[in-house]
């Protein structure tokens, strides 16, 4: 199975909603926008933290990887055993508040798509793991993945996402699957 990311933008006003009752809450229909990241997110991330502080390395990890989440509640009192394929981290809705938003923006703002094309290189993402293993390539057809050109417009999508959110000082959901 491959591991994608979905980031969603969600309103302060519908964010509170979810808040209240995270369980009741289809995220899809909240949410104002989202943006799906199938096995390239690793990379983005690996790219984008490149030549960067802790600070900045630990702010790239909170794009798809957030801490802060909302809990959805499990009634545990009314199971009888707790199973084994029981998924604890389906019950959190993890996210980015405005102000991590608004951090992010400013440092991708700051990043031209030139920039990381320049920083893209196949050949180290392979010897360094990115996920997933071994199949980044400079080039391919234009509709192939995991090229320079195919993750520089994710990083140009990316870039215009969470500077939408920023503008509308929406929440960014981040969900991986």
């Amino acid at each position: 199975m491959s591991q994608s990311i979905t980031l969603y933008r969600v309103s302060q006003e519908n964010f509170e909603v979810m808040k209240a009752n995270p369980g009741g809450t289809v995220i899809l229909n909240i949410s104002k926008d989202n943006l799906v990241f199938p096995q390239t997110f690793e990379g983005l991330k690996f790219i984008l933290s490149k030549e960067q502080d802790e600070e900045t390395i630990s702010l790239l990890e909170q794009i798809f990887y957030p801490e802060t989440f909302i809990s959805k509640e499990i009634e545990l009192d009314t199971m009888e055993t707790l199973s084994d394929d029981l998924d604890l981290e389906s019950t959190a809705i993890y996210y980015n508040d405005i102000a991590g938003v608004a951090n992010m923006h400013a440092f991708l703002s700051n990043i031209s798509v030139e920039q990381f094309h320049d920083l893209y290189d196949a050949k180290e993402l392979n010897e360094n793991g990115v996920y997933p293993q071994n199949v980044w390539i400079e080039d391919g057809a234009p509709d192939r993945a995991f090229t320079r050109k195919h993750l520089a417009r994710e990083f140009a999508d990316l870039k215009a996402f969470i500077a939408a959110a920023k503008t509308d000082n929406d929440y960014v959901l981040s969900y991986v699957w």
